[in-house]
């Protein structure tokens, strides 16, 4: 018998209309505001807001030197130039009301190694608009601030933050007059991750809130409990390198499903390739601040020809991430838009799927 690869277990269909139910935005704008932990980590929280809220309300940017110290609304450090492209506007709204409607599911979101909390702000963002309330930590032991100086804080780990993270939404959720108070479904719980976040999303779903779990280009984490699961790779990745994927995706119980984006690297996750692209985007940014070769290998990979542009493939990945939200949540009965269809439902990107218990090879 030959080995299972990634459309064995999935029965072809021709594209429908589930294929792409979520891959718009949905019904809610995003709003986004900032938190502190007790322990003092800054949290990024992404939620529903209800249309008519924000009419005529700016939007909000990233401003990627910011994280240099740790925080989005910190100043920029002194010694950082102030005119380099490191700012990407968003589709959100800053500190609007929660939309009246509710209560909402809640989704912990860890970011990679080099990252911070809205480093894919295209995805959390997104997620906010079909009702989820995205929860970031910033990991001051692997964020952008710690790779770049050498001084990560190891005073806890990342799964200890996204813990910390929950029980901050937890009290907010209980508060009077808080932000969301009484707005959180906390019998719905999700983790979410991207590189060494994926691993952590994956450590973090055995504990007993967390109802399904997504890696995104993942590092290696320990399997938790069986549970709802999904894993996404792109096939050109150099960082995190698609075998190993597989190799973490054989060793996940079921229910688990795969899906792979032939031609992605490892950034087609986040929005790093696209700020300041029209001069120069991070290669530009680490050629100025000389930031250390291992750093810029990991920042750029997957956002030059001829790997597929990120923001192609970012329809796909919506796609997929809110419809396992929803199955592994209880929110959709039966998955919706996860089978086969989704190979060839997006304009250029093609992509592979499969609930096989081994996967060995990509294509």
């Amino acid at each position: 018998m030959k080995p299972a690869g990634p459309h064995d277990a999935v029965p072809a269909t021709p594209t429908s209309r589930t294929d792409t139910a979520f891959a718009a935005a949905g019904p809610y704008r995003a709003g986004v505001t900032f938190e502190t932990t007790p322990a003092g980590d800054t949290v990024v929280i992404s939620y529903p807001v209800d249309s008519s809220a924000a009419a005529g309300k700016p939007t909000y940017t990233i401003n990627l030197l910011r994280w240099f110290t740790g925080s989005p609304t910190a100043p920029i450090p002194a010694g950082l130039p102030s005119t380099l492209p490191t700012t990407l506007a968003t589709t959100a709204y800053e500190n609007l009301p929660v939309s009246s409607k509710g209560p909402f599911p809640v989704v912990l979101f860890s970011h990679g190694y080099g990252g911070y909390p809205e480093q894919s702000s295209f995805l959390t963002d997104h997620l906010a608009t079909w009702g989820f309330v995205v929860v970031a930590p910033d990991h001051r032991s692997r964020d952008l601030r710690a790779v770049v100086s050498g001084k990560p804080d190891k005073s806890q780990n990342d799964v200890t933050d996204l813990r910390q993270a929950l029980a901050l939404v937890k009290t907010m959720n209980r508060g009077r007059g808080d932000l969301l108070s009484g707005k959180l479904d906390l019998t719905r719980v999700a983790s979410l991750g991207h590189s060494a976040g994926g691993g952590a999303a994956i450590n973090v779903a055995d504990d007993k809130d967390i109802r399904t779990y997504i890696g995104l280009a993942p590092v290696p984490g320990t399997p938790p409990a069986p549970k709802p699961g999904l894993i996404m790779q792109g096939t050109t990745d150099a960082v995190v390198k698609p075998g190993g994927t597989l190799k973490l995706y054989g060793r996940l119980s079921s229910p688990k499903r795969l899906v792979l984006i032939a031609g992605a690297g490892h950034n087609v996750f986040d929005d790093g390739c696209t700020i300041g692209a029209a001069q120069g985007g991070l290669v530009a940014i680490i050629k100025t601040l000389n930031l250390p070769a291992a750093f810029a290998s990991i920042a750029t990979d997957g956002c030059s020809a001829p790997d597929v542009s990120p923001p192609t493939a970012w329809p796909l990945i919506d796609q997929v991430v809110t419809a396992q939200l929803r199955y592994g949540l209880g929110i959709d009965s039966t998955p919706v838009g996860l089978g086969r269809g989704i190979d060839h439902a997006f304009p250029g990107v093609t992509a592979s799927v499969s609930t096989a218990a081994k996967v060995t090879r990509l294509n």
